[in-house]
């Protein structure tokens, strides 16, 4: 008896060479067949209108053009792009606003421990009586002429003259020596906010003063607290000033330094700190300037 070893492509030719096909291969194609066979007839309407329409839409056999394909496409992704930007946007503002109903101007301290001040710093200082007296279209007039706009509740009056905020002569001829005669606006309703004991944000352009508007209100409530009670040996600071730069702390420095020796020369007891360095001719630390980057 002879072998026949003979390959399948030998015996019967290429045409009738059968490849293999694994018994889990084709019972999935006969599974796929009888899916289809016995599918609803709405969705495979369906789906062949969908094939239908995104064929004649895009693609080679449709009669648009390349360029206009592109041209479509490209107006589809700027649509969905957007869409998306705006998306954002609307979650950044429903972020800033839920802030602002449950923490506007509060400190982290008052979010953690649930504090609320009503009641404002407790000073020496009053505005003067017809000042105080004055209607409020008075305050309004002198806000609307210097362009100021205020928010809040019971406002102190804006006041037009560092001599009817009542600061002490040496302060007025000190300020007068800088060059300074006359209040800015946002001195005019900054200072009374500030001598008053109240919180404020002030917003101005560079070059308006805003220095002013808290160095000298520190300074004075420093030399009030030190005319009560003068500061011990190691007591302090009195008041924080945080600066964004080391340049602006360096000119409020110079500013609160400045104003200290003038009050130091009306034998006023006012010594004023940056870091560890003191003012020439100054008695008591009162004051502390810290960079942001520095808490």
């Amino acid at each position: 008896m002879q072998r026949n070893h003979s390959s399948p492509e030998a015996k019967g030719g290429d045409g009738d060479y059968i490849p293999y096909v694994p018994v889990k291969e084709r019972k999935k194609a006969e599974f796929e067949k009888y899916r289809k066979r016995h599918r609803p007839a709405d969705i495979v309407a369906e789906e062949n209108k969908d094939i239908g329409s995104e064929d004649d839409a895009i693609g080679p056999r449709s009669k648009v053009s390349l360029l206009d394909q592109h041209s479509e496409l490209k107006k589809k992704a700027e649509a969905h792009k957007v869409s998306e930007l705006d998306k954002q946007k609307e979650e950044e503002a429903k972020i800033l606003h839920d802030i602002k109903e449950a923490s506007a101007l509060m400190s982290v301290a008052e979010l953690a421990k649930g504090v609320v001040y009503t009641e404002p710093l407790v000073t020496g200082w009053n505005p003067p009586r017809y000042i105080l007296e004055a209607p409020e279209s008075k305050n309004n007039r002198i806000r609307k002429k210097w362009h100021i706009l205020v928010e809040g509740d019971n406002i102190p009056p804006p006041i037009k003259s560092f001599k009817e905020m009542k600061f002490p002569k040496v302060v007025v001829n000190s300020l007068k020596k800088k060059g300074i005669i006359h209040p800015t606006p946002i001195q005019i309703q900054g200072l009374p906010v500030v001598l008053s004991g109240r919180d404020m944000i002030g917003i101005a352009f560079t070059g308006s003063g805003k220095t002013l508007v808290f160095a000298l209100p520190l300074v004075m409530f420093c030399l009030e607290q030190e005319k009560k009670l003068p500061f011990g040996q190691g007591e302090g600071p009195y008041g924080l000033m945080v600066c964004p730069s080391r340049e602006l702390a360096t000119q409020t420095h110079e500013l609160v330094c400045y104003l200290s020796e003038e009050l130091a020369h009306e034998d006023a007891r006012v010594l004023v700190k940056l870091s560890n360095t003191c003012c020439k001719d100054s008695l008591v630390s009162s004051l502390c300037f810290v960079l942001e980057g520095q808490l």
